[in-house]
Order: C-alpha cells, then structure tokens, then sequence
C-alpha cells in the first residue's frame, strides 16, 4: 500500500460555517479535510485515516491536516473574534511520536498566536477512552484552547465522556437534528439537553441543520449555535459563507 501521506497526494481543507443562529452572525467555521490524488481524484478522508493508522502514519497525516488548516486560515483575511475548530482524532496518543503542543508550534511558527482555537475531539474515535483523554485534554486546555465533544449522541460519545471532558462545546450529532422537528422524543431530548448545557455553561452546536423545520425548532430550543448544509456548506475559505 502506498503512504497514506505521500507527497503526490494534495491536502485541500474545506471550511464550513457554524452560525449563531439568533443573529445569522457566522460564530466560527470547522477545518474539514478534502484530500485529493495529484490528478484530481477525491480521497474519503475517513479511508484516508484508516490507512494511515493502519501503516502507523495516523499522527503524521493528523498534524498534516492540522497545519494545511492553519495556513489557510493565516493567509486569508479574517476576524479576530471568529473560532476555528480543528479536529484532532484522540487515537493520535497511542502513536510512539506523540508529544503535546504542536498546534501551539504550528502557531508561533505562522505568526498567528492569537487565533481562537476550538480542538475537537471524538469525530473518528468510536474508543474515546479515558486514557486517551487523560493524555491529550489537559494539554490542549493548558495551552489555551477551548474543546468541543464531537458527534455527542453517536454513541462514542457519552454522558460519561462529557462528564470526564467537561468541554467548553458540545457538537449534537446530525442524526439527532435532522427530523427533530417532525419527532417528539428527540425533540424532549433536544430540550432537555439545551437546558442542562445553558446551567453547565455548555455551548451547545447543532450539526445537520438541512431543513427550515429543524432550524427554526433547534432556534426554539434555546440551542445557541448551528452548522449544516441549510446554513453554509464546506468550501475553500475564500469562499466560505
């Protein structure tokens, strides 16, 4: 098998809009992977990864993503206030390489301390487990960064997991938010939860925002931030919503 991050391959990063839904204000923008061959072809960024970690390369092709990123965010003009969130997939500490604040290196490297960093964890990790987090959050805490659970309600994402991470975000799985207008029970879940988060001082996000339906019921709700297709789809920054 060819190296997952062989040079021939281009590391596009796509940027899609999380919008605070009370005003329309774009609140920050998710860093998405877009690998491609030299040719042109579309990688899956998830069979990307699976490779790598399979060829013991995981926590290179992670950092090479997270740089390309933050290249693309520094060389474009951008607004102080926004948040960028940034995946980091939490299996990179098992990796023998593995040493805290590359990000931060990264930043210093480019001239850009100041950005708002959001480090999200839990998107391709269904072992979310409490070593990792033990190796990884208070690092990434210590060093500045706020922390987002990702794809809570998917499973790998637990209240025990929010429990362990207590993180600044929260990011709903889509498959609680689409339909949630036209189903009772996720719709009581979705309430229950949005007041829990506001007393845990929890920022709550709704990814998969794709009908006027689920945003209008995820606004109700009292849940503060969105992202989804209905609100801005991924695209080079330049071009971003």
């Amino acid at each position: 098998m060819n190296s997952p991050v062989a040079t021939s391959m281009i590391l596009d990063i796509a940027f899609q809009p999380i919008v605070e839904l009370a005003s329309g204000r774009v609140y920050g923008y998710e860093a998405l992977g877009r690998p491609r061959t030299s040719g042109g072809e579309a990688l899956s960024i998830g069979v990307l990864l699976a490779q790598a970690r399979a060829a013991g390369e995981l926590l290179a092709l992670d950092r090479a993503l997270r740089r390309r990123a933050l290249e693309c965010i520094v060389r474009s003009p951008r607004d102080p206030e926004l948040r960028w969130f940034l995946n980091v997939d939490s299996r990179c500490a098992d990796s023998p390489g593995y040493s805290p604040g590359y990000t931060r290196r990264v930043l210093a490297e480019l001239g850009a301390p100041e950005l708002q960093i959001v480090i999200e964890l839990g998107e391709q990790d269904p072992l979310l487990d409490r070593e990792r987090l033990a190796a990884m959050y208070p690092s990434y805490a210590s060093q500045g960064f706020s922390i987002a659970l990702d794809d809570f309600g998917a499973g790998h994402a637990t209240l025990s997991r929010l429990v362990e991470v207590r993180p600044q975000f929260v990011k709903l799985d889509p498959a609680l938010v689409h339909g949630v207008a036209d189903d009772p029970m996720r719709a009581s879940l979705l309430r229950a939860f949005a007041g829990f988060a506001a007393e845990a001082g929890i920022v709550l996000v709704a990814e998969g925002i794709e009908r006027e339906e689920d945003l209008t019921f995820v606004l109700t709700a009292g849940i503060p931030l969105g992202q989804g297709y209905l609100l801005g789809r991924p695209a080079p920054l330049d071009r971003a919503a």
